[in-house]
């Protein structure tokens, strides 16, 4: 009988574990590199050409006048204001909207696949022309509201701050409700009869049983909502028609006019900070446990 000597034996785990590590770099290197490349480099760069002296792309130096001119302008300011509450209402909105969606979506599996169907389509369309269509429908609403001696003048929907909401809105509640239905996608409906037969009230059921179910969900599509909606350029441009002034259009117009590249580097960089703070906040509370006592 051969005996492998002890010695080998204990080697050979060690040279697998290698082997796995070094192949497992080798698998993720194409990654890194993307990401490095993609991500990376680009929030590099960025920030340091926030803090050069001058608006020319790679001046060189070091300064805080950018960030300071910032927060000095009324207007970079109003803008900033406009862009939190501009994000503020529109995941507030669609969380709420989409809450009621995923619920009817996962108490009435006969109607499941219709709902999802109505839910996915307009993603289908070009999102320049669903903000087009929802301009032209605004109008015909006040027309036929006119017509109906309903109102005296044009809600002035279109063109305005509540226009940019309503856009933002239609674009990302189907995000959100996908995001709430994924968490209430495990609720037993069970629960909420006990609950109801217990003698809990609408609002008790809602608070103390659905609510914790979809706290992940909420928190998960209010991040993406929350996040989009404040960076987004292209709605504010069309629904607010230059009224309404946003940090996204801040940017643009600083290098499309004016090629202030320091100065759109700096607005970036505000705008990033500004979106970081509440999204880790939301993400630590959407990770805890708010199921409450078993």
């Amino acid at each position: 009988m051969t005996v492998t000597p002890p010695t080998r034996r204990a080697a050979e785990p060690a040279d697998s574990g290698a082997r796995n590590a070094q192949g497992g770099w080798l698998l993720a290197a194409p990654l890194l590199l993307f990401t490095a490349f993609m991500f990376l480099y680009p929030a590099i760069t960025v920030l340091r050409t926030s803090l050069a002296k001058s608006n020319d792309v790679d001046s060189g130096g070091f300064t805080f006048s950018h960030y300071i001119s910032f927060f000095s302008d009324e207007l970079y300011v109003k803008a900033l204001t406009n862009t939190l509450l501009i994000a503020v209402l529109t995941t507030v909105i669609t969380g709420a909207i989409g809450l009621v969606y995923a619920y009817q979506l996962t108490v009435r599996p006969g109607l499941r696949r219709l709902q999802l169907a109505l839910l996915l389509t307009p993603l289908l369309v070009n999102g320049v022309v669903r903000i087009f269509g929802l301009q032209l429908g605004l109008i015909s609403v006040d027309h036929l509201l006119l017509r109906a001696d309903l109102i005296d003048s044009p809600l002035g929907l279109d063109y305005s701050f509540a226009g940019i909401v309503i856009a933002l809105v239609m674009f990302q509640f189907p995000f959100m409700a996908m995001a709430v239905y994924a968490s209430l996608s495990r609720l037993d409906t069970s629960q909420l009869e006990a609950a109801r037969t217990l003698g809990a009230g609408r609002l008790s059921v809602l608070v103390r049983v659905l609510l914790p179910i979809a706290v992940p969900g909420l928190v998960a599509g209010g991040v993406l909502t929350f996040a989009a909606a404040a960076g987004t350029f292209v709605v504010p441009a069309m629904m607010g028609g230059g009224r309404v002034n946003t940090v996204p259009q801040m940017i643009y117009t600083s290098v499309s006019q004016s090629q202030l590249w320091a100065t759109a580097s700096a607005f970036a960089v505000v705008l990033v900070v500004v979106l970081v703070i509440p999204i880790m906040l939301g993400t630590h509370f959407g990770s805890r446990d708010t199921s409450g006592p078993r």
